[in-house]
């Protein structure tokens, strides 16, 4: 599993190609309707209410599902650091192979292992991702609901919804959806994080126990150069 892992963030530079695509898509798309809710707001109420209401749908979807495309753009740029920090303590480990082979078998010291947090780091950035995604599709639904709920009744018309009506379930809906969807979408950011936190950590406990294991391996080296029983000693190079 581990290695599968480790063969799969090698496309680090494509996760973070498709998160900045994303966010790059997700500035367009927020541009061009922030165009459209300038002329929209240009006009008077009385318009706006009777002849834009396909305009103020749209305007009002799209505020509703874009905020969560970008944040999938980004936590797939952090997800694609996660990604490269795995790779950054697989080299550390083969290093440390590398440096053990040149010690005699019988004295060779057992090269450290990852810790538990540094084998849960790709399933925490997964986590984040599920998350995001999660995000992505209620608030595509919130938005669709939004879009039919403008789209046919003019705002006044919704203002003066009754209790148990349709529409103001519609809203109720939204704006209820809305409300859990945003904390939600940082808990994902959040979890991205840790994940590069636990990566960053990782690293910094191999490197302590590398550090280490060089001046084990050091010390070995010396102690067999030094055996009056080695006729020929072996000469320990470290690369």
């Amino acid at each position: 599993m581990q290695q599968l892992i480790g063969r799969m963030a090698r496309m680090y530079p494509l996760l973070i190609l498709m998160g900045f695509m994303i966010v790059v898509i997700a500035f367009v798309v927020g541009y061009f309707n922030s165009q459209s809710a300038a002329l929209y707001y240009a006009a008077s109420k009385t318009v706006r209410e009777t002849q834009l209401m396909a305009q103020r749908a749209a305007i009002e979807s799209t505020s509703l599902w874009l905020p969560y495309f970008k944040f999938l753009g980004v936590g797939l740029i952090l997800g694609g650091i996660v990604m490269a920090l795995r790779i950054i303590i697989d080299n550390l480990k083969a290093a440390g192979v590398e440096v053990l082979e040149n010690l005699p078998p019988d004295r060779r010291p057992a090269l450290p292992g990852a810790p538990w947090y540094g084998l849960l780091m790709p399933v925490v950035m997964m986590l984040g991702e599920v998350i995001l995604i999660v995000a992505l599709i209620v608030s595509i639904g919130n938005a669709a609901t939004a879009s039919a709920l403008f789209s046919s009744n003019p705002v006044p018309v919704i203002d003066a919804a009754g209790a148990g009506t349709l529409l103001l379930a519609q809203l109720q809906s939204i704006h209820a959806t809305n409300a859990w969807l945003i904390p939600f979408k940082f808990f994902g950011i959040a979890t991205e994080f840790l994940a590069i936190v636990m990566g960053l950590s990782t690293i910094i406990y191999l490197l302590t126990q590398q550090t280490e294991l060089i001046e084990q391996g050091i010390n070995i080296g010396k102690s067999v150069v030094a055996s009056p029983d080695s006729a020929q000693p072996e000469k320990v190079a470290f690369q």
